[in-house]
């Protein structure tokens, strides 16, 4: 059974030092090292707002976001191409909070690294997500470890 360790990459969010803990992790387990990201589902209220406002149409902004998590996701590929760590890449469609609790019930995974935004005011998903995680471990949901680093 391969282990591996999942990575989660997502626009506007450090990468670096959650890669560089997750690589060394990987390298104590033998296990092999998954980015992984995010292109958000936009849910009907969100889609009727959008229309609303008439900022663009939901096509227009999906593929917009779509190619804003590529380009991300492969700036981090090459960073770690740039220090020499073999990297698996995934994206999936969802929301974060949901990704991440299919990732952790998948039976090979055995951590996974998520960063902790510094900065409240565009990453306060991230920082429910989180909180969201330590409730789910103290009641044992969840397969494997869910980490964050802090990414200052």
């Amino acid at each position: 059974m391969n282990k591996k360790i999942v990575v989660l990459v997502h626009p506007g969010l450090p990468y670096r030092k959650t890669i560089k803990y997750a690589s060394e992790r990987a390298r104590e387990i033998g296990a092999k090292l998954l980015l992984l990201t995010v292109f958000p589902e936009f849910d009907e209220p969100e889609r009727v707002a959008l229309a609303m406002h008439e900022l663009a149409s939901y096509e227009t902004v999906s593929n917009n976001i779509e190619k804003d998590v590529v380009t991300f996701l492969e700036r981090a590929v090459q960073f770690c191409l740039d220090n020499g760590v073999t990297v698996d890449t995934q994206v999936v469609r969802g929301g974060v909070e949901d990704v991440i609790k299919q990732m952790a019930k998948n039976t090979t995974t055995r951590l996974i690294v998520v960063p902790a935004p510094t900065k409240h005011d565009h990453h306060a998903e991230f920082i429910d997500t989180i909180r969201q995680f330590a409730h789910n471990m103290l009641e044992h949901e969840l397969r494997c470890p869910v980490v964050s680093v802090l990414a200052t």
